[in-house]
């Protein structure tokens, strides 16, 4: 693959993202004539449309679909290959991109991070928080290696790398009276104000398919998106929220913080899913990191 088709590939890639040619232009340094004119040239050559042109921007074709999801994978696949050189002449350096849920974000990712790079000090990480949703099309777009998310399916083009149950735990501030007991059921946290995770987040689903199947009666007091927010708000009160095991650090208080197992049978565990797109050949750092990754979670887990 030359220099110039990767060029034409982040041409194409650019218009896409943005839906229009002068954003794209922008981001790429060149005019919107120019961006146009190499457009065109490619469409000429391939002979069909590879976008839908509207009054409120550019849509891709069924044609340009295809197109972009080659240009993607040529592009990762020379990514890749670049890397594996660099490996040959000890140059031990990549980037590893994950997507990833919001529960990981507190204190995961950040400490195993830090711990790779102890080791690989030339490998860089773009880390994406965003809905599993998101997470899984980071994938299919190749704008991640990896993706570790809760409580989703893998599909046919999704290959499961690692699944963990998990379970659900309440979280409070370090000196609540909950805090004294080891485990808790879902009737002593409902002595309190909750502050839940709001319908974008995947715990949320379990906790409303609990309370409508009980008699129990939340006093919801606060709901958000970020679990930054609802650690935050308990910390300084008497409220309890909720999350996952591996993004509550149950074996230790942090930021006077901490959390407690939930044992009521009709409160479901769900799979913490590491994945990769399938068929996709990652990068030797991000396969390196996945392998880290796995060997730390089932750690947490056990």
């Amino acid at each position: 693959m030359t220099l110039h088709y990767l060029r034409i590939f982040n041409y194409i890639d650019a218009i896409a993202r943005s839906g229009s040619i002068r954003k794209a232009a922008e981001g790429l340094f060149i005019t919107p004539s120019a961006l146009d004119r190499r457009l065109q040239d490619l469409e000429e050559d391939l002979g069909a449309e590879l976008f839908e042109r509207h009054a409120r921007g550019m849509r891709p074709t069924a044609a340009g679909e295809l197109f972009l999801q080659h240009a993607r994978s040529q592009r990762a696949d020379f990514e890749r290959l670049h890397g594996e050189i660099a490996q040959l002449k000890g140059m031990h350096r990549g980037t590893v991109s994950i997507a990833a849920s919001q529960a990981l974000a507190f204190s995961l990712f950040p400490d195993i991070i830090t711990r790779f790079r102890a080791d690989n000090p030339g490998v860089n990480f773009t880390v994406r928080i965003c809905d599993h949703n998101l997470a899984i099309q980071a994938l299919r777009d190749f704008e991640a290696d990896l993706a570790l998310v809760y409580n989703v399916q893998p599909t046919a083009d999704i290959t499961a790398l690692q699944e963990l149950e998990q379970r659900m735990c309440a979280v409070m501030a370090a000196n609540h009276p909950l805090a004294q007991l080891s485990s808790l059921r879902m009737r002593d946290c409902l002595s309190y104000p909750l502050a839940l995770p709001d319908n974008s987040l995947g715990g949320r689903i379990l906790l409303d398919g609990f309370f409508a199947r009980s008699s129990l009666m939340p006093n919801v007091v606060l709901e958000s998106n970020s679990f930054e927010m609802l650690r935050n708000f308990v910390r300084g009160n008497d409220a309890i929220s909720f999350q996952i095991q591996v993004g509550t650090a149950l074996a230790r208080a942090q930021d006077g913080v901490t959390a407690r197992d939930i044992e009521d049978r009709g409160l479901s565990s769900r799979p913490l899913l590491l994945a990769q797109l399938k068929g996709r050949h990652l990068p030797l750092p991000a396969l390196r990191f996945a392998e880290v990754l796995r060997q730390t979670l089932a750690q947490q887990i056990s």
